[in-house]
């Protein structure tokens, strides 16, 4: 039997667990790399939440009012578990934690301020006074490899702890479409025009709640020019000698080792 995780038709009714995910405070109870624990844990329960199959047994996740010590295991944040555990245990991890965030925080109307209650079938929560329907929100954003020839453009956030050179990023405006957006952002945080550009792919990145749509976009005009406050550094690297990108798990890291594997091939043919 594969691991593929098939999401929940629908929340409700939700079945007898087969695997339990526990979070409290924003962290996941992990024994060692192992986030699905076959029993739940004897701790007070704020809310559980059927998330799907995962090789053919249903998974849930419940949120306990506080961390509590159990015997073998140690909570960690969502981050740490990056690049230790394979893409669908990621995104199921993920899934957990942005299902019970979403359930935490809108658990009164914010139209009318009522509570809200649980919808008959769909995830969504929604307001007997006012009719008001919440579901889990997904914040689209676009991030995008600026090229130029051999070269690409990489950039320091300021903001992060880590010294990792990565793609430029950012969200999605009202109106815009995802390539606005991109052209956008671009011109923003390094002065930078684009020109052509090419969509690679997707990512779920759940800190706390964003699609990330991943773009190639070719150099058009201007010179680097960080904007000093999201992007502490950035110029163009040459795809033979890269920095510290981030890893292979990354939509980040996916586009840089795509564009430097296609121009290494492209060099040798």
């Amino acid at each position: 039997m594969s691991d593929l995780f098939v999401p929940a038709a629908s929340a409700h009714p939700a079945p007898r667990f087969a695997r339990h995910i526990v979070i409290a405070d924003g962290q996941l109870l992990c024994r060692g790399d192992v986030f699905l624990h076959v029993q739940p844990v004897a701790a007070p329960v704020v809310s559980s939440h059927y998330l799907g199959e995962l090789a053919g047994e249903s998974c849930g996740v419940h949120l306990l009012s506080h961390r509590v010590e159990v015997p073998g295991c140690e909570w960690c944040n969502l981050r740490s578990l990056l690049g230790r555990v394979d893409e669908i245990h990621f995104a199921l991890a993920g899934r957990a934690l942005q299902v019970v965030n979403w359930d935490r925080d809108h658990r009164f109307c914010g139209r009318c301020g009522r509570e809200t209650e649980y919808h008959a079938s769909d995830r969504a929560r929604i307001c007997p006074g006012c009719q008001l329907a919440v579901y889990p929100r997904i914040s689209p954003c676009v991030i995008m490899l600026v090229t130029r020839g051999e070269e690409c453009l990489l950039a320091r956030h300021a903001h992060h702890r880590h010294s990792l050179y990565t793609a430029l990023a950012g969200f999605i405006e009202p109106g815009e479409n995802a390539e606005q957006a991109l052209r956008r952002e671009v011109q923003e945080e390094v002065g930078l025009e684009v020109g052509e550009s090419r969509y690679i792919g997707s990512q779920s990145w759940p800190f706390p709640g964003q699609l990330m749509l991943g773009y190639l976009a070719q150099w058009r005009a201007g010179e680097v020019q960080p904007d000093g406050d999201e992007i502490a550094e950035a110029d163009w690297y040459h795809y033979s000698e890269l920095p510290e990108i981030p890893p292979p798990q990354t939509l980040s890291g996916q586009l840089i080792r795509t564009f430097a594997a296609a121009i290494s091939k492209a060099g040798k043919q």
